[in-house]
């Protein structure tokens, strides 16, 4: 049985958590717990807790991703909550809170196994298992996923452990979308063009001088004309984007969809993050494109703006009389994706509520 240095026999057996988890140390390292200072109480019940969780990390490969040993670390927890402890001296057993912070520890611990697997430095700042120190280590993951794998929400506002382990349950994305809700959008006048006027027409806003054109349905017909470039090649992606039809997760919807549960947040998972991954990649480039074209436009913003809007017109006029032309290859969006992308999609992207179309 493992004994802690400073600490007789008897006296460790008043606290069967203590003496569990240096069983369990030695059963997952094979050496005894390390001679450190602990005392008797919930404090030193934690130290241990922490010192454990802390080799783990260091030992990852293979216990920490070992399914049978991080069950028997998983079972720990549940030991040591109060309701669950058969020791006649409860009060050395964890409080709930203590057991919700270790639980986000070893969430988080998990996460940094998944997502960065070199990263061995990420428990360091840790020195206390609480709230307040588990909200920074929240708020730096989410921080990492932001700089590498695509763009979420990683101020971390509340320091509640409720809080904290919804953040790592759910990819709290950040959609790309443009606004098309009056409740959430900007002013038209905070916008560049030709964005103001795709957004005007979009929100059933048409400008002066301009007729009242439904652009759902119209990108086709745009693709298919004989435009000059770049409006052949960016009007199309530009119309898609601001329509939300461009079958890209990131920019079909945005925050006044999430607001008003359009959609729901994806769940944390290899399969979820390679999906999210791979799609906003595929947005970078669409976003590129909406930006040069922008960026043309803005060039001569007189002559190149009229040539867009009557483009548009141009597209709604056939479609009146339904004339089309000759069909022209798909624009550059129009990429396939990875059947392991396809499949994912559906995990996480919602069933849209009954009337709302997409």
């Amino acid at each position: 049985m493992a004994t802690l240095i400073g600490y007789r026999l008897d006296d460790l057996e008043q606290s069967q958590e203590i003496l569990a988890i240096c069983n369990l140390w030695q059963a997952l390292f094979d050496e005894p717990f390390p001679p450190i200072s602990v005392t008797l109480n919930p404090d030193g019940t934690a130290v241990v807790i922490t010192r454990l969780l802390a080799q783990l990390w260091e030992c990852r490969y293979p216990i920490w991703l070992e399914e049978a040993h991080y069950a028997k670390v998983t079972d720990l927890i549940q030991f040591l909550q109060a309701d669950n402890l058969v020791s006649a001296n409860t009060n050395l057993s964890l409080n709930p809170l203590q057991v919700d912070c270790l639980q986000v520890y070893l969430t988080l611990g998990e996460h940094y196994a998944n997502y960065f697997p070199d990263d061995t430095t990420w428990s360091a700042a840790l020195t206390q298992l609480n709230e307040d120190c588990l909200s920074q280590a929240v708020a730096d993951f989410l921080t990492a996923i932001n700089r590498d794998y695509f763009p979420v929400h990683d101020d971390v506002w509340l320091e509640d452990i409720d809080h904290l382990a919804m953040r790592l349950e759910q990819i709290g994305i950040e959609p790309q979308g443009h606004e098309l809700d009056s409740d959430f959008a900007d002013d038209l006048d905070e916008y560049e063009e030709p964005v103001r006027t795709l957004l005007s027409l979009a929100r059933d806003e048409p400008g002066e001088g301009f007729p009242d054109i439904p652009l759902n349905g119209l990108v086709e017909v745009v693709a298919d004309m004989p435009l000059p470039q770049p409006i052949g090649d960016g009007l199309p992606v530009m119309m898609n984007l601001v329509t939300h039809n461009s079958d890209n997760p990131w920019l079909d919807w945005s925050y006044g969809d999430l607001a008003q549960g359009y959609f729901r947040l994806p769940e944390w998972g290899t399969e979820n993050v390679a999906f999210l991954r791979e799609e906003w990649l595929e947005a970078e480039k669409l976003l590129a494109q909406e930006t040069k074209f922008i960026r043309w436009v803005q060039e001569d913003l007189p002559t190149r703006l009229a040539a867009v809007r009557s483009a548009i017109y141009l597209a709604f006029i056939q479609t009146q009389k339904g004339v089309r032309h000759e069909h022209r290859p798909r624009y550059s969006h129009y990429l396939s994706r990875s059947n392991d992308s396809g499949k994912s999609a559906g995990r996480w992207i919602a069933r849209l509520p009954s009337g709302i179309t997409r």
